[in-house]
C-alpha cells in the first residue's frame, strides 16, 4: 500500500468526507436513487452508518497500534459485518445518522492530528490509515450526479 502523510490524510477528512453529505445532498434526485442503489444500499443514512461503523473499529484501531506494536485487528464478515451496522441504524432518520457520521469524522480528524510523528513510519499503522480514509473513499465517491 503506497505510504500516506498526515496532511494527504487531513485534506481528505477535511475536502473528500467534510463535504460528501453536501455532495450528496447536491446531486438531482435520480442521481441520489442512482448513487444509493449503485452503492448496494436501500438509503443514504444506510451508507453511512456502514461509515460509521467501520470507523469505529479503525479508531479503536488507530488508537492502540501505537501503543502496543502486538496488536491485531480482528478478522471481519465485511458483509455481515455491513448488514449489522445498517441494522444498527434502520430507526434512525437520516439527519441523526448524518450527525453522528460528523461527530466521526471529527473524531477521526482528531485521531490523525495527534498521532505521533512515528505513527507514519509504521506500515501496518499506515495501511490503516490508507484503507479507513482514503481506500474507503475512492470505494465510495460519487461519480457525477
Amino acid at each position: 500500500m503506497p505510504d500516506v502523510t498526515r496532511k494527504e490524510l487531513q485534506q481528505s477528512l477535511e475536502n473528500d468526507w467534510g463535504t460528501y453529505v453536501e455532495r450528496y445532498r447536491a446531486l438531482t434526485d435520480d442521481g441520489r436513487r442512482r448513487f444509493v442503489r449503485e452503492q448496494g444500499y436501500a438509503r443514504f443514512a444506510d451508507i453511512l452508518a456502514h461509515f460509521i461503523a467501520w470507523w469505529e473499529e479503525g479508531i479503536k484501531a488507530l488508537e492502540r497500534m501505537p501503543g502496543d506494536p502486538t496488536y491485531r485487528s480482528p478478522d471481519y464478515s465485511v458483509d455481515e459485518f455491513n448488514a449489522q451496522a445498517v441494522a444498527r441504524f434502520a430507526d434512525w432518520e437520516e439527519d441523526a445518522v448524518i450527525a453522528a457520521f460528523e461527530t466521526l469524522r471529527r473524531k477521526m480528524t482528531d485521531l490523525v492530528d495527534h498521532l505521533p510523528d512515528n505513527a507514519f513510519q509504521v506500515t501496518r499503522i499506515t495501511d490503516r490509515l490508507h484503507i479507513e480514509i482514503l481506500g474507503h473513499m475512492q470505494e465510495h465517491q460519487f461519480q457525477g450526479g
